[in-house]
């Protein structure tokens, strides 16, 4: 497995992995574009035999103490093999140490033991975090 800052060429890859992984919720296209310019050292890849099957965005906010996971996504075929785990490290080692860093998470989905392995505890649920009955869960790991 290689974890490697995306290019302009895998952009296009990663928007299908968000696809796959958030159907309606996914991030448009654009989004992905710029987020990519914006976080050029925080939009992350992984790739096994050459193939690109999972992704990490993270960015920071206006407080340079704190950021933000805002998208993690491993292909289906790929899951459970440690991709995920190993992309949320490579994150918080390019946002640097010290910082607070925030995601959030759908209550029931899987990735929320991946993220309390990390470190990150519940800060709070919201219940309409992206609108009615879209609940999730505010994670925060703290320095």
């Amino acid at each position: 497995m290689t974890i490697r800052p995306a290019t302009r060429a895998d952009l296009a890859a990663v928007h299908r992995l968000e696809g796959e992984a958030f159907g309606a919720e996914a991030y448009p296209r654009f989004f992905v574009r710029q987020a990519w310019d914006l976080w050029p050292g925080s939009l992350l890849v992984a790739e096994v035999d050459g193939e690109l099957l999972g992704y990490v965005l993270a960015g920071s906010g206006e407080d340079p103490a704190e950021a933000w996971i805002l998208s993690l996504a491993v292909a289906p075929a790929a899951r459970r093999m440690g991709l995920g785990r190993a992309l949320s490290e490579a994150a918080l080692a390019a946002l640097g140490e010290g910082r607070r860093v925030w995601l959030t998470v759908a209550p029931a989905s899987p990735a929320r033991r991946l993220y309390e392995g990390l470190g990150f505890v519940e800060a709070r649920r919201e219940d309409d975090y992206f609108g009615p009955d879209e609940a999730r869960l505010v994670m925060v790991r703290s320095p």
